[in-house]
């Protein structure tokens, strides 16, 4: 949404100086989808359809890469790139899904809808293409066209981990929803985007079941958000409600949005948890994610809610209702929360069920509710975090909220119940 796009921009810019007034940058001719601001020169660069800019601190246009159209067709697989595909290629728009910057190797990495969801690596300076992997069944990350469908989190000091959550379209069978991928120096190597584990009997990966996509075929997850703080990796969601769904007689889908947190060194994806997340304003209810950025808050900020100098605020769009994913309502709200409520929450939730107390309940994974079992769960010897119960990998349940809110932006107060 090119609104939510503008305000992310005015959170993620530097103020531009009295003497420029306010920056601004327009490409009537182009469709925006992401963004990501480069943390010590402040540049910026966005993904587009069929291109990626690059823009100057004041937002000026320094460079740009072409991206698409490509010829290509969805049920190709593996892409024609690779291999002949018996059906008839089209000049395809490629829809960026993923921008990241790798510090690290001085480069972009800019995920597409075309040829199964491959990524391209683009030198900072200038955008020149250093790579583009598409030979291994690692590198389609997911061909859903939506922009709103695919999350990530790029590698973080000496990690050399790409966390990536992605709408997978039905696909279950050539894409996990969400999973941990290795990222390598150079970008031919085969090991590129491969998982980081792999068993026989887990990895570092999380499918959606085919038992899920035959009730609901419709079912899936969409990623607009991802960031890491401190020891944890999160991902803001939003996913059909089966449970409201299956409860409606006209077969009208009802979303609903969703916080997903794991530890950043579970390389068996044993600590994934998700938690509903929401905002409700003179009585109606915000439910709808569409737009997300964690964010240090400033010293008034800080003294308002308490906090201290380290901690993280997460600021997030929500359109009205749950109905409408893909045109939601106009109605919006945005919305603050912190993390350390929202990690409060959680861990209370979990020791709880760790002590035997309520129910598991995953409907999209897990197809059931299960009893929770008294048992212990440490990661990186910190407070309980997840299940270590065997292959089932998530917990969830209700949350209320409390509102303080000034004209549209809410402080949310999250409180966990059993």
């Amino acid at each position: 949404d090119p609104q939510h796009l503008l305000l992310f921009l005015l959170f993620l810019s530097p103020p531009p100086s009295p003497q420029s007034g306010r920056a601004e940058y327009r490409a009537p001719d182009a469709s925006f989808t992401h963004l990501a601001v480069h943390r010590q020169t402040g540049e910026v660069f966005v993904g587009a359809v069929n291109r990626v800019v690059k823009l100057s601190a004041a937002l000026l246009e320094l460079k740009s890469h072409v991206t698409g159209p490509v010829e290509d067709n969805a049920r190709c697989y593996p892409p024609p790139s690779v291999r002949a595909c018996a059906h008839r290629l089209e000049s395809t728009n490629n829809v960026n899904k993923l921008l990241l910057v790798d510090y690290t190797g001085s480069r972009l990495v800019a995920c597409g809808s075309i040829w199964q969801g491959v990524c391209q690596f683009l030198r900072l300076d200038d955008l020149f293409k250093l790579g583009e992997p598409h030979h291994r069944k690692e590198h389609y990350l997911s061909g859903a066209k939506e922009p709103d469908g695919m999350a990530g989190r790029g590698p973080k000091g000496g990690d050399s981990r790409l966390f990536i959550g992605a709408a997978i379209d039905g696909k279950s069978e050539y894409f996990p929803t969400l999973s941990s991928r290795k990222l390598v120096a150079d970008e031919e190597n085969n090991d590129m985007f491969s998982l980081v584990y792999q068993d026989e009997f887990v990895s570092s990966q999380i499918k959606i079941p085919s038992d899920t996509l035959s009730t609901y075929p419709a079912f899936d997850i969409y990623y607009v958000y991802g960031f890491s703080s401190r020891t944890y990796v999160y991902f803001l969601t939003l996913q059909l409600d089966t449970q409201l769904t299956q409860m409606e007689a006209g077969g009208e889908k009802f979303f609903t949005s969703k916080i997903v947190r794991m530890c950043s060194n579970d390389t068996e994806f044993y600590s994934y948890v998700e938690f509903p997340l929401g905002c409700t304003k003179d009585g109606v209810e915000y439910r709808l994610v569409q737009a997300a950025y964690r964010q240090k808050p400033g010293r008034r900020l800080a003294q308002a809610l308490g906090l201290g100098p380290d901690d993280d605020v997460l600021f997030v769009v929500f359109s009205q209702g749950q109905k409408n994913r893909s045109n939601p309502p106009r109605e919006t709200v945005l919305c603050l929360f912190t993390l350390h409520d929202i990690n409060l929450a959680m861990r209370e939730r979990i020791s709880s069920c760790y002590r035997g107390e309520g129910h598991l309940t995953l409907p999209w994974l897990l197809n059931k509710e299960l009893h929770c079992i008294h048992t212990v769960s440490h990661c990186s010897g910190s407070a309980p975090q997840g299940s270590e119960l065997g292959p089932f990998v998530g917990e969830e349940w209700r949350t209320e909220q409390k509102e303080m809110c000034l004209s549209v932006s809410c402080s949310g107060v999250i409180s966990g119940r059993g």
